[in-house]
């Protein structure tokens, strides 16, 4: 999976922020839907949590299993799509994204800081889970591992680099811009909603 070039920030990601910021005091304003493609080409769909933003404060932050299926997918298709609702403000971003997965042995010291930075904001019961046995597995087949405070070789962080990002207000004035990267910047259209 390859990351893109940096490129400078735009609106609409800030305006992500700020739609963060004002459904904050709903518990799931952190959640959302995150698609991917199986390798056979079909959808596949997901709820995942938010985690926050990578150092970039580009990139988007979800937790996951190295041994579950979305990191096949992600490694045939490093391409994966955001669909994210704010019940507050009326709001919806769609977000198609690059999937960087930020696992045991990561190549760059950033990563790997990352990775445990991560590993250290979760909870008691968020971390359990990366021992359970794999996910997929028919019930009481494979074997679940021993508890450590070690972050598991099974937990990986996803960075989704936003590449298009559709913003939806739902308000009593609606609207819908566009916003997308071309050739390393980004462009912003405001189109029907």
């Amino acid at each position: 999976m390859k990351e893109t070039a940096p490129v400078a920030p735009c609106e609409a990601l800030a305006l992500l922020k700020i739609a963060l910021r004002k459904n904050r005091r709903h518990p799931h304003y952190r959640y959302f839907q995150m698609a991917t493609v199986t390798p056979e080409g079909a959808p596949r769909n997901r709820t995942v949590v938010f985690r926050g933003f990578a150092p970039d404060d580009a990139a988007l932050l979800v937790i996951t299993d190295s041994r579950s299926e979305k990191i096949v997918e992600l490694a045939q298709n490093a391409m994966a799509e955001v669909a994210w609702y704010f019940t507050e403000t009326r709001e919806q971003f769609r977000i198609r994204a690059l999937a960087t997965c930020v696992s045991e042995g990561a190549p760059s010291a950033e990563d790997v800081a990352l990775r445990v930075q991560v590993w250290q904001q979760l909870s008691d019961a968020a971390r359990a889970q990366f021992f359970w046995p794999s996910p997929g597995l028919p019930l009481g087949t494979g074997t679940a591992q021993a508890i450590t405070e070690a972050v598991p070789e099974s937990f990986t962080v996803l960075k989704l680099s936003p590449i298009v990002i559709d913003h939806l207000v739902l308000s009593k004035v609606q609207t819908r811009r566009r916003s997308r990267i071309i050739s390393e910047r980004w462009c912003e259209e405001w189109i029907n909603p």
